[in-house]
């Protein structure tokens, strides 16, 4: 038996080299497994021998050294206890994609993967490319190509096909080679830590052409006749759609007497600067007006990926109210992805997605890109859900940060999660795309220009109050005129 003093030494030890390793993770694995071997000396059998409560043996070329489990658990460091790339196991399954019919089959050969530690077992798809080029030419679509398929233990052998996807438009001509892995989960682990990836085979890019196209999610009796941009009249329909028409008309023309307010481009030149500091984490900072994104051309939104029924009515009351507050705007749905010009991306924020969109380390829930698209998580729900939809909206139609208590594009993280634009939104849309305000540009046929003066002498503003409200700014958000109380009630709210 071991005496006390070389118990109490051995203990020692092991505490001092935990605690330093706790301090470097794994950042440092090749130093802390020198710091153990000069702290234990010669002794390295003993380093398996005895464990503090709350650590964990990790291995690294061929090197043990000890962690502590919940840090390991953080950081995904796999550990011995783990064991779930056991040779054993891994080269006596049979697993392949047969690239001609594009399914991927795994036999498992009496091997049961949870008597290996092993706790899940996935199959992982991830668009590559170098330099991540795909993130800009495919507006978003090679997202759905990001798959992660739980593979059962309890069947001998299992095919799956391989959900992959293209967009047959304009803007993702070019397609982008698919990897496809087996991913394992420890058994011995309270947090999801990967203990075993499995490159099995890359789809090149040849096979594009028996991927499944992707359309948008579209339900009949949520949008009305003029909202869709791809509908189809037939001859026994002509006078019904003449007569929406009409309809749509007549609402477009009750939104120019909306009245037009200083407060709103007051606004409309501000936006946030991340800068912490003990008054919170942003502050206002100037933004040029003439900078803004107005949109000028033709916008057809798509939804693609898990798409709520409740997405879809979000989408609708939003474009009912556009048409009024922002007469000049040309905007509507499409159920065909041809006619998309501003997809609409809800998939979740997981694995490698993530770390290629930034969603997961960058916590946000939604983003706008500038190359047109938009991205929203789908692990959200309700009102939150609808917010995030709205706000990346607002951005793809000028919109920016603000403070504002009330607003769908306010960082004011005490304030609710507005699901509608509310009143000082919209009258920032009204300023953004009222028709008085048309004007042509020749260098940029798809986007419009507007500038402070101008907004001022057509809309007979007072120069004096907007200069209150650049001053005042956080007073500018109070401002709720009543004339467009009944905006908030067409987007299914209260006021």
């Amino acid at each position: 038996m071991i005496g006390l003093k070389k118990v109490l030494k051995t203990l020692y030890i092991y505490f001092a080299a935990s605690m330093w390793i706790g301090s470097w993770g794994v950042l440092a694995a090749d130093q802390v497994s020198t710091s153990i071997d000069y702290l234990l000396g010669e002794k390295k059998s003993e380093v398996s021998s005895v464990l503090l409560p709350g650590y964990v043996m990790r291995e690294k070329n061929g090197i043990k050294f000890i962690i502590k489990k919940d840090t390991a658990e953080k950081l995904g460091v796999v550990t011995t206890d783990m064991e779930c790339d056991s040779i054993k196991f891994w080269e006596n399954i049979n697993y392949d994609v047969d690239l001609e019919t594009l399914v991927f089959t795994i036999d498992f050969n009496n091997h049961d993967y949870q008597e290996y530690n092993i706790r899940d077992l996935y199959l992982t798809i991830e668009p590559k490319s170098r330099g991540g080029n795909w993130l800009i030419s495919s507006k978003g679509y090679e997202y759905h190509n990001f798959s992660k398929i739980r593979i059962p233990s309890t069947e001998e052998s299992i095919k799956i096909n391989l959900p992959l996807f293209r967009a047959e438009n304009f803007s993702n001509k070019k397609a982008y080679p698919l990897e496809v892995k087996l991913l394992a989960k420890s058994l011995n682990s309270s947090s999801s830590v990967t203990c075993k990836e499995e490159y099995v085979d890359t789809v090149p890019i040849e096979k594009f052409r028996d991927f499944e196209n992707i359309q948008p999610v579209f339900a009949e009796g949520i949008f009305p006749v003029y909202d869709i941009a791809n509908l189809k009249v037939q001859p026994s329909e002509e006078e019904i759609y003449i007569e929406k028409f009409i309809d749509y008309q007549i609402l477009r023309k009750s939104g120019l007497n909306l009245p037009s307010n200083e407060a709103a481009l007051a606004l409309l030149q501000k936006d946030l600067e991340f800068s912490p500091d003990v008054n919170g984490d942003y502050k206002w900072t100037y933004d040029s007006l003439h900078s803004k994104k107005i949109r000028n051309r033709k916008t057809v939104i798509g939804l693609y990926g898990d798409v709520l029924k409740s997405d879809l009515e979000a989408i609708k009351n939003t474009l009912h109210v556009l048409h009024i507050v922002a007469p000049t705007l040309d905007i509507s749905y499409s159920s065909e992805t041809k006619n998309v010009t501003l997809p609409i991306h809800i998939t979740n924020c997981k694995n490698n997605l993530g770390k290629h969109i930034g969603c997961g380390s960058g916590g946000f829930a939604g983003v706008y890109k500038w190359e047109d698209y938009i991205w929203v998580d789908a692990s959200l729900r309700g009102e939150y859900r609808t917010h995030v939809l709205i706000h990346e909206l607002g951005h793809a139609l000028g919109l920016s940060h603000n403070l504002c208590w009330e607003s769908a594009m306010t960082y004011e993280f005490s304030s609710p999660q507005v699901p509608y634009f509310s009143h000082i939104d919209l009258m920032q849309l009204n300023i953004l795309y009222h028709p008085d305000l048309v004007t042509e540009t020749t260098y940029n046929p798809t986007s419009r220009t507007i500038y402070r003066s101008q907004v001022i002498e057509i809309l007979e503003l007072s120069e004096e109050r907007i200069s209150y409200y650049e001053d005042n700014i956080k007073e500018a958000c109070y401002q709720k005129p009543g004339s467009y109380d009944y905006l908030i009630e067409l987007q299914g709210k209260k006021k």
